[in-house]
């Protein structure tokens, strides 16, 4: 057994070169990497770690499509299994690191074909995984869920040991993302950080991270797109992290869930289209009442974390925030409206109510009816 176990709490470093002295340390011999095809040299961790792997390298699957791929975390999880490595190390973006965490599990499970249908109470611990992020956004590094995309469906799994034994969060990783990148996966961790605080999970353990989180993101987001700093690239990585780990104990909410068709059905990538509904949600979410409060805590107390929100983005009411919210976006160059993402089908808006995923949707905190989810759809049609 390994001094490394795949379960909380999880170790952080903050440099990729850490990774080498991290398996020196815990004995791990042998390592299988999974990588983005494009960012695992991008970003200039191949450079990094090719030394520390050199002797240590048991195999390697790249990630080329842009949202894991049923089929392809199964192919994945057979090759880590015939490789026998002692540890998995995940390097890339949110696809990378969710198609590695899947994989990892699934490599040691009993009929991993059936892991849609049914997770089974105690999983075999499936060898430990270092996951390196090379974005500032998804926070797949900190969480113990996982998408994929099986036919066009995306189906979401949750399990604590599906959660990496090891984050290493280095913002060096992030210095040549371009533009585009920097801004969609820079609203993912903006919109998570909201969700967060709205949501009927929220607690004191998960507002700390969630509201540190948008505190960076709305204050570097724009100047990491459009003129960065290393500074601001820093505070968009560590923003992505805590809102990895407030997301970790609350889950997404309505935004998330009305996101999933439009990437799959439409392509827009997932950052920016979360960020077209997050503003309608926001006024959606507070006209909260007793009625329609999915909260057990009550509207107050939604309201009172809604306040949070406003505070942070230096609204003072629902309105203002809604305004910046949107003027933000713009700022970074992804649409607010669906035809300026590209959505031109007047025929849209069904599919999207249709195939909501449910699961988010119920952690929002006022409850929404397809109705409601039409509403908001056709207020960003145009």
């Amino acid at each position: 057994m390994t001094a490394i176990q795949q379960s909380p709490p999880q170790r952080l470093l903050t440099e990729c070169q850490g990774v080498g002295g991290l398996l020196e340390e815990t004995q791990l011999g042998t390592v299988f990497l999974v990588a983005d095809a494009l960012g695992f040299e991008a970003s200039g961790a191949e450079n990094i770690l090719e030394p520390i792997l050199r002797e240590r390298l048991a195999g390697k699957f790249a990630v080329t499509e842009p949202n894991p791929q049923w089929l392809n975390v199964l192919e994945c999880a057979r090759a880590i299994s015939d490789s026998g490595a002692d540890a998995v190390l995940a390097v890339g973006g949110g696809t990378a690191m969710d198609t590695a965490k899947l994989a990892d599990w699934l490599s040691v499970q009993n009929n991993p074909e059936t892991i849609l249908e049914s997770i089974p109470e105690t999983p075999a611990l499936a060898p430990p995984l270092i996951a390196i992020p090379t974005t500032a956004g998804s926070g797949a590094e900190a969480t113990h869920f996982a998408v994929l995309y099986r036919e066009g469906q995306k189906h979401s799994v949750a399990h604590e040991t599906l959660r990496p034994a090891v984050a290493v969060v280095d913002p060096v990783l992030t210095a040549n993302l371009p533009p585009a990148l920097t801004a969609h996966s820079g609203l993912d961790a903006l919109c998570q950080a909201i969700e967060s605080i709205w949501s009927i999970r929220a607690t004191e353990d998960s507002l700390y991270p969630a509201t540190a989180a948008l505190a960076l993101a709305w204050q570097h987001l724009e100047a990491a797109v459009n003129d960065p700093t290393p500074a601001d690239r820093s505070a968009m990585t560590w923003a992505s992290h805590l809102a990895g780990q407030a997301i970790n104990l609350t889950q997404t909410t309505a935004p998330h869930a009305l996101s999933y068709t439009l990437t799959s059905k439409f392509g827009i990538p997932h950052g920016a289209v979360v960020a077209l509904t997050l503003g309608p949600v926001l006024a959606f979410n507070a006209q909260v009442t007793k009625a329609n409060c999915a909260d057990p805590r009550g509207p107050e107390a939604v309201r009172g974390r809604l306040q949070t929100i406003f505070e942070a983005l230096g609204a003072k009411d629902v309105d203002e925030a809604e305004a910046l919210f949107r003027r933000k976006v713009e700022a970074v160059n992804c649409a607010t409206t669906l035809a300026g993402a590209g959505v031109l089908s007047e025929g849209a808006v069904e599919p999207i109510c249709s195939q909501v995923n449910l699961q988010r949707l119920a952690n929002n905190p006022r409850r929404m009816t397809e109705e409601d989810m039409r509403k908001i759809l056709e207020a960003i049609i145009e």
